[in-house]
């Protein structure tokens, strides 16, 4: 080998070395997740979220386009991407939405990285979301209610009830320990909460009656409840009650709901959901006119004297 060539080695190797793309271009999308952003991810996020991530990712990289260089992948194979995995899954559009925040935030990383020069779904726009504003009126949570009395599944009412009170997700309701419940006060851990910062749930006293009560029968050891499922018998609690288009989820709705139709201040449901934003805590909030109608009946143009 030449001085000339040896030369020309070195400075290709250092321009390699300055931009910080050793090898770039054989990396794989597979690989970089791996190799780069689980790692970054599992330092960055709490126990709960990560765990969510690494669900999203699992999925991700069962499909073919993974295998490609990163640097390769182009718009086309995103795209198609979304195609499969609807076709496959049966998602939403909402949550095609949340795999493609997962991986722009991806590729936006291995933007950062000076692995990639652009972003494949900078230019993908959002699929558009059907707008939730579902909550339960009074007449439809005492029908619910007395159709989950009657459930095979026993904890089913008492798991429903908490939600309705607390405004409580659905994982921290079942993996509630009797430990934390301090007088009227349950404490979740950062490990339980998205936000990451732990947060304290006031219990309604009608609420710690019925879980005494419920304790007293019962004894699951640590924890309140034993079941940690109870999805198909709240459908069925549904279909007997008759109530259509509506989740678990949507019993925080129904919480945040009724707090805002008794007068309570948007910044005290904000507080109590745990949210960050009061933007958050409005996208909960079901606008089913009651709060426009109120408003209009404060008016009073006619003088009836």
């Amino acid at each position: 080998m030449t001085k000339l060539e040896i030369l020309k080695q070195i400075t290709d190797l250092t321009s390699i070395l300055i931009s910080g793309n050793i090898d770039n271009g054989k990396i794989t999308l597979e690989r970089f997740i791996e190799d780069t952003y689980i790692p970054f991810q599992k330092n960055a996020k709490t126990d709960r979220n990560f765990r969510d991530i690494l669900g999203k990712l699992k999925i991700i990289t069962s499909y073919s386009f993974v295998k490609k260089n990163i640097i390769d992948i182009t718009e086309n194979d995103i795209i198609n991407f979304f195609h499969l995995l609807k076709k496959d899954r049966k998602i939403t559009q909402a949550t095609q939405n949340r795999y493609r925040s997962c991986l722009s935030h991806i590729f936006n990383t291995a933007l950062k990285d000076k692995v990639i020069k652009e972003n494949p779904i900078k230019y993908i726009k959002k699929y558009k979301e059907e707008s939730r504003s579902r909550a339960l009126n009074e007449f439809e949570v005492n029908t619910l209610l007395e159709a989950c009395k009657k459930s095979k599944n026993k904890e089913l009412y008492y798991i429903v009830l908490t939600a309705l009170y607390t405004g409580m997700r659905y994982s921290n309701i079942v993996n509630m320990k009797k430990s934390k419940i301090q007088g009227n006060i349950y404490q979740l851990d950062g490990s339980e909460t998205k936000s990451g910062k732990g947060q304290f749930i006031c219990l309604h006293q009608d609420l710690l009656d019925e879980l005494n009560k419920y304790m007293l029968e019962y004894d699951n050891g640590e924890y309140i409840f034993k079941t940690k499922e109870v999805k198909r018998s709240f459908k069925t609690a549904l279909k007997q009650s008759d109530i259509k288009f509506f989740r678990f989820h949507d019993l925080r709705r129904t919480f945040a709901t009724t707090l805002l139709h008794n007068g309570t201040n948007i910044k005290v449901i904000q507080h109590m959901l745990g949210h960050s934003s009061i933007a958050m805590t409005e996208r909960y909030l079901a606008n089913d006119g009651k709060k426009e109608l109120d408003a209009i009946n404060k008016l009073c143009f006619i003088n009836r004297s």
